[in-house]
């Protein structure tokens, strides 16, 4: 699997602060994984999916139960 991995501590705002690498960093606040050559995968369908987990991020109780 080709994944990539975007982390980030709460309260950064910069996209300088997004870190890309190619292994998971241990001590992230925030990690997104995306794996390039999973089926259907594009730089749009990743922003679709990046946009649900916001939606429900926004609608759920905080913190999740």
């Amino acid at each position: 699997m080709a994944d990539r991995f975007y982390s980030v501590e709460f309260g950064a705002k910069a996209k300088t602060s997004v870190t890309e690498s190619a292994a998971t960093t241990a001590g992230s606040d925030v990690e997104l994984r995306i794996t390039y050559d999973a089926t259907n995968n594009s730089k749009a369908a990743t922003l679709l999916a990046i946009e649900a987990i916001t939606a429900a991020i926004v609608e759920e109780t905080w913190p999740p139960a």
